[in-house]
């Protein structure tokens, strides 16, 4: 079935109405056998492996592929297909906490494989499939590339995926909406559609959403995003859903409860600077060998320099704290140089170099007074 699909799915076509309102047709048709049917306990009332997967557990498993599909820059097609298909094998399946992860990654890899597959088919930059293993190492799962493999010929299995079928999921219906409103609405008025893909993502990573039908789901987004407008805009806009309402056949009463809903999962997220995300995924930084080497420990450093004074005088000597090698009540002999080097700008006098001389380098045998133009050098005697 052919979808228009805009950003959030790679491809743009501006079809009639007549097209539009078959492909919605035959989603429509389809809807039932691509919904997923979570029954998944809010507690886990077994602690352990053993016990059930919760919806937090879900949850959190959802906000993972999330991270993913953020990494590897995908579309929204992606991560929604493999929401789908992860909630679809949970709801045929009865599966473990610990298996999980492996069931989330490898529905994900088989989602960016069908559409990598439909996007190389397409005029289109050639796309490639993410490894195994490189998503078990972001993701950090506890399993293996070669369980990624063998869980993903599962999912197919149980799922009767067929390479050239596409999912019907909320997304294809909301592509449906929005080009059905780009033929009536003028452009001004037309919602964003990679804004409302975002939201989409947000409210399909909570499992609540698969209490409502698809196209239900879509349809409460859409009324949703569109209701805060002026009011003498408003009345067009409420006439054009209606219509499109009338076209999908929603209840007033579903669609309230779904809004609600909606509502309440967008809710934290009007707030986000202001609070905690619901959800946060516990990396663990893995360094290699010669990595480690090469870091320092900043938090065993401490400060042992001795303090130097501002207002020393000249030729005075600071003893060493009791760290160093010597003893508090030893000092290690000064050399001239070390003491001229000590000199504070700027450079002595002829002076101050006579003065030095006569105190310290008066016992030498040997005279270098001429190196600093004291005194002339003696010729040497044969």
């Amino acid at each position: 079935m052919e979808v228009p699909m805009d950003v959030a799915g790679g491809k743009s076509s501006c079809p009639d109405v007549s097209t539009l309102v078959q492909s919605l047709q035959q989603a429509l048709a389809l809807e039932a056998k691509f919904q997923p049917k979570l029954q998944l306990p809010s507690t886990a009332s077994n602690t352990g492996e053993s016990g059930e997967i919760t919806c937090a557990m879900r949850d959190g498993a959802a906000h993972v592929l999330r991270c993913l599909k953020v990494w590897y820059d995908l579309p929204s097609a992606v991560l929604l297909d493999a929401l789908n298909m992860m909630d679809r094998f949970m709801s045929r399946m009865k599966a473990r906490p610990k298996h999980l992860s492996c069931i989330a990654i490898s529905s994900f890899h088989l989602a960016a494989c069908q559409w990598v597959v439909k996007s190389n088919n397409e005029v289109s930059p050639l796309q490639v499939v993410p490894e195994p293993q490189d998503l078990v190492t972001i993701s950090q799962c506890k399993c293996t590339a070669g369980d990624i493999n063998r869980m993903e010929k599962i999912v197919e299995a149980k799922l009767a995926c067929l390479p050239q079928e596409e999912p019907v999921t909320t997304l294809t219906f909301l592509n449906l909406y929005h080009s059905l409103l780009s033929t009536t609405l003028p452009a001004a008025l037309q919602p964003d559609l990679l804004i409302l893909s975002c939201k989409l993502e947000t409210i399909c990573c909570d499992a609540n959403y698969a209490a409502f039908p698809s196209s239900l789901l879509a349809f409460a987004l859409l009324f949703v995003e569109m209701k805060c407008h002026q009011p003498a805009i408003e009345v067009i806009i409420r006439d054009v859903l209606l219509e499109l309402q009338r076209l999908v056949q929603v209840k007033d009463d579903k669609l309230k409860e779904c809004i609600r809903m909606v509502t309440s999962v967008m809710a934290p997220y009007d707030g986000y600077a202001q609070s905690n995300p619901s959800h946060r995924q516990r990396l663990t930084w893995k360094l290699s060998r010669r990595t480690l080497k090469q870091l320092r420990p900043t938090e065993k450093l401490v400060n042992v320099l001795p303090t130097i004074e501002e207002n020393r005088q000249f030729g005075q000597v600071q003893k060493r704290s009791r760290r160093s090698r010597l003893t508090p009540h030893k000092m290690r002999p000064v050399s001239p140089g070390a003491v001229l080097s000590s000199l504070p700008l700027p450079f002595p006098t002829k002076e101050d170099l006579t003065s030095f001389f006569d105190n310290f380098v008066a016992a030498s045998p040997y005279s270098f007074r001429f190196l600093y133009g004291l005194e002339e050098e003696s010729p040497s005697t044969a």
